[in-house]
């Protein structure tokens, strides 16, 4: 291998950068000659014009130490054949082979040699490596140091090709949905200040399932590591994917990544690396990517104008930001870099002639005046009322009718942006009088729903409606500063406050949520004591509004309130004649009754729901039929929900659930990005997935596994690491019983990693509910799984200790009770696995004495009696 090595490096040492690529493309080359020749060529000095003595210095002495031998083991690791090769070090493909367990991984070994710098980064590779714990980077699972003291550092194998060679082989969009991907990994290094600062298709494998992992950090570095000279006499850089202040030495931020990306797509669309001034670094005149394929839209040539961009500043300002815009080139929406495309240039040109623009702006702005504050004042406020009121009676109303479409998500992408921008030029005059603001807060408001309030099929984007929301909630606030007593206005501010209250339950702010609830439920009631029965539409939104508060009071525990909003509001269904909304209004109903342990009275409440719900052969539209797809869930969990409080009839459980999926599959299956019926088949599935996990663990993950197809291309928001987290978790118990041990490993992995983007782990203390919860005792059952328990015992320890920080109430709460209870008793069968009697026995104490106190409270409560049993029965 050495000899075929030494002969093409020889050969292409002295090329310039385009012959190489030149001679690699047109010779079948195997990709792991290609990938080790390239960084051998990947090497300069200081100066440009010493370019190719100092590589050949640097690959004579890289051939010269790998003529020597490595060894035959790293630790309990045998080395088996290279597979990749690097400026400090040789990647060996690895097994173990202490006898422990049989695992096929990658080792990475510093190569011989005396300069303490390629010792010391290659200890700094690993410490930063293991920081990170992403599903698109590669992660570490050993390290150690050889006999002869060179370091080493063990990394899962992945088997995969570089990701120019894998998107070669795909179309225009699976590319740029591959590129967001690997767009998290490196935002996910970013969140913990690592840079990369090596980003090119060589370090980014994909493996045949198409998922990518980035590799080498070994000139990474912390943003604020000042350890670093800015100008090293080494640096590793690949001339094609670094930026121009690597070039020049100047300060590295993630910036530099983002440049890099920006190179790095840009070869996997046109098959070819941005061309390079390799005096300077900077990138030449590149040909526009649509322009070398008609399929990639030209957005996207903005949006890589942008990345590559000299000056730093100007760049995207993170990798999100470089990732919004490649999902709204997916999604047909407009990109930010092609309206700062426009202000870049104007910049440029205005710094080149100040003087002749200033003078411009002067004269102009000096003959526009007056004849604009002449004609303005007459014609501004009619034009904006009608076009406000074509707005709202239009625009947004054909989007009720596509929301009932199959596939209508694009379309209704597009009507929100066209809205939004007639929004934004119609609210320019901050002079409107109060009838007008109303008519623009309405139309804000239904804007909002449509990006992402969770009660009715939207776009998933939660962010972009809460903006959205603030708009409308500062707009409604103004008409009721001046007419305190409009009542539709006040309607509007307490629609308003209920949309804030569902996207912040969504996003995990429970006490904000709680507060939203507070204020829409006052706002609700002085709408309905202004006068008698409102019509027909806007009782409507005020039920909508009720049904959803109340339960917001459920989950917040105060089931008086809750109930008395809940008769309220099913009063005024029957006055108003909205039957469905009294069919819904029972749901929380049933809820409420489950919690309190009265589960014939929940069952009958929910039934009730659902006979009310049923809708008319034929029926088609979304609405109802995903309300009762809904209450068919609610029902499942009454009837047998696992380890919760249920009635513990899991085959009735499991038909009302099946019903419920398929209900909202259908919905799903006809836009596939209606988020409001992906989810509520995400819901569905994932609860009965749970169902069926201990007698049919096959089935129960391929429903996880579906569900959580059902995620893919939604919003990442909190919302979204929530349900990912969970249903990761969910899906570690059959994987175990499948004996499918390192898929569950690497799921673990990944729950942990959502965890922390919602910085519920690692946290002080944890609270019951959290989905720290799920993947702390996931993460335990997995150790005890593959023998050690003691491992496991100590996760239940910690988790125990952080849950009673949080003050539980267990003994006030009946759904805390129950969830306390099962972390008892799952804790109590590790610890008697791990040979640790006493820990167990104090766990089942505490959970048999919480239940005789339950019993004490509720004597006679069937549920409560058969906790009772079955915390006997362990002890």
């Amino acid at each position: 291998m050495n000899h075929e090595l030494r002969k093409l490096f020889h050969e292409l040492v002295g090329l310039t950068p385009r012959e190489r690529e030149r001679v690699l493309r047109t010779r079948d080359i195997a990709a792991g000659l290609r990938a080790e020749v390239e960084s051998l060529l990947s090497y300069e000095s200081e100066s440009c014009d010493d370019l190719t003595g100092m590589v050949a210095n640097a690959a004579g002495e890289w051939l010269r130490n790998a003529s020597g031998a490595d060894p035959a083991h790293c630790g309990p690791y045998r080395l088996l054949r290279p597979i990749g090769s690097g400026g400090m070090g040789v990647v060996y493909l690895a097994e173990r082979a202490d006898g422990e367990i049989h695992h096929t991984v990658a080792v990475k070994l510093l190569r011989h040699s005396h300069r303490k710098e390629w010792h010391d980064r290659f200890l700094r590779e690993r410490q930063l490596l293991a920081s990170l714990q992403h599903p698109s980077i590669v992660h570490v699972v050993d390290a150690g140091h050889t006999e002869d003291g060179r370091p080493y550092l063990v990394m899962e194998h992945v088997d995969g090709v570089p990701i120019d060679l894998y998107a070669a082989e795909i179309g225009v969009e699976q590319r740029l949905r591959l590129f967001l991907q690997v767009c998290e990994g490196v935002s996910h290094a970013h969140r913990r200040l690592i840079i990369h600062r090596d980003l090119k298709p060589s370090n980014i494998l994909v493996t045949p399932s198409g998922a990518p992992k980035l590799l080498d950090f070994g000139i990474a570095r912390l943003v604020d590591d000042t350890s670093e000279a800015t100008q090293t006499i080494e640096r590793l850089l690949t001339p094609n994917y670094a930026s121009p202040e690597q070039f020049a030495g100047e300060a590295q931020t993630t910036a530099t990544d983002v440049y890099s990306l920006g190179a790095v797509l840009y070869k996997l669309l046109t098959g070819m690396a941005p061309p390079k001034n390799l005096q300077s670094g900077e990138t030449k005149e590149v040909v526009a990517p649509s322009k070398v394929n008609s399929e990639i839209p030209k957005d996207v040539d903005y949006v890589l104008r942008k990345a590559l961009r000299t000056e730093p500043e100007e760049r995207y300002s993170s990798v999100d930001e470089l990732a919004g815009d490649i999902r709204a080139v997916l999604e047909w929406r407009p990109v930010q870099a092609r309206a700062g495309d426009i202000w870049y240039r104007a910049r440029r040109f205005t710094r080149r002639y100040w003087v002749p623009v200033a003078a411009t702006v002067v004269v102009v702005t000096s003959l526009s005046a007056g004849v604009l504050l002449a004609n303005r004042e007459r014609a501004v406020a009619e034009r904006r009322f009608q076009d406000v009121r074509q707005l709202a009676a239009k625009l947004l109303d054909v989007d009720v009718e596509v929301a009932q479409l199959p596939g209508g998500s694009k379309a209704r992408q597009m009507i929100v942006d066209t809205a939004l921008e007639y929004l934004r030029r119609v609210s320019v005059d901050a002079r409107m009088d109060p009838e007008l603001r109303m008519e623009v807060a309405t139309a804000y408001l239904r804007v909002a729903r449509v990006q992402g309030v969770g009660i009715a099929p939207n776009l998933g984007q939660t962010g972009k409606s809460e903006q959205s929301e603030l708009r409308a909630q500062e707009l409604i606030e103004a008409v009721l500063a001046e007419r305190p007593g409009h009542r539709l206005a006040v309607l509007r501010a307490a629609q308003i406050a209920h949309d804030r209250m569902i996207l912040a339950g969504d996003g995990g702010r429970n006490k904000e949520a709680l507060e939203f609830a507070r204020k829409s439920a006052g706002l609700l009631k002085r709408y309905l004591e202004a006068g008698g029965l409102p019509e027909r539409m806007e009782a409507q939104q005020a039920l909508i509004t009720g049904i959803n508060v109340a339960n917001r009071y459920r989950l917040a525990g105060q089931a008086e309130d809750a109930l008395q909003l809940c008769r309220s509001t099913i009063e005024l269904a029957k006055a108003t004649k909205w039957p469905s909304q009294a069919g819904a209004t029972l749901m929380i109903v049933a809820l409420i009754e489950r919690e309190r342990g009265n589960l014939d009275e929940a069952l009958r409440a929910v039934r009730e729901s659902v006979r009310i719900l049923e809708p008319p052969k034929g029926e088609l539209r979304s609405g109802q039929r995903l309300t009762l797809a809904l209450a068919l869930v609610r029902e499942g969990q009454i009837l047998g929900e696992v380890d919760a409080i249920s009635l513990g009839r899991a085959q009735e459980a499991e038909a009302s659930l099946r019903r419920a999926f398929e209900i909202a599959e259908e919905f799903a299956r006809r836009d596939a990005k209606d988020f409001h019926s992906r989810h509520r088949a995400f819901y569905a599935e994932t609860r009965l997935a749970s169902l069926v996990g201990r007698s049919q663990p096959k089935q129960a993950l391929a429903l996880y596994d579906d569900a959580l197809k059902h995620l893919e291309g939604t919003q990442e928001n909190a919302g979204w690491h929530r349900d990912q987290a969970t249903t990761l978790a969910g899906s570690v118990y059959p994987l175990l019983k499948l004996g499918q041990a390192a898929e569950a490993r690497q799921r673990l992995d990944a729950v942990f990693a959502h965890l922390g983007a919602l910085k519920e782990y690692p946290a002080r203390i944890i609270e019951l509910g959290s989905e720290a919860i799920e993947g702390m005792r996931a993460q335990a059952e997995y150790e005890a799984h593959t023998g050690h328990a003691r491992r496991g015992s100590d996760v239940y320890q910690e988790l125990m200790e952080r849950v009673l920080a949080s003050n539980p109430k267990p003994e006030s709460s009946l759904p805390e009770a129950m969830e306390m209870s099962n972390l008892y008793r799952s804790a109590a069968a590790i610890h008697r696995l791990a040979g640790q009697a006493d820990r167990a026995s104090a766990v089942e104490v505490m959970r048999m004495a919480l239940w005789k106190a339950w019993s004490a409270k509720l004597p006679k409560n069937a549920f409560v009696q058969r906790q009772v049993e079955a915390a006997r029965l362990r002890q």
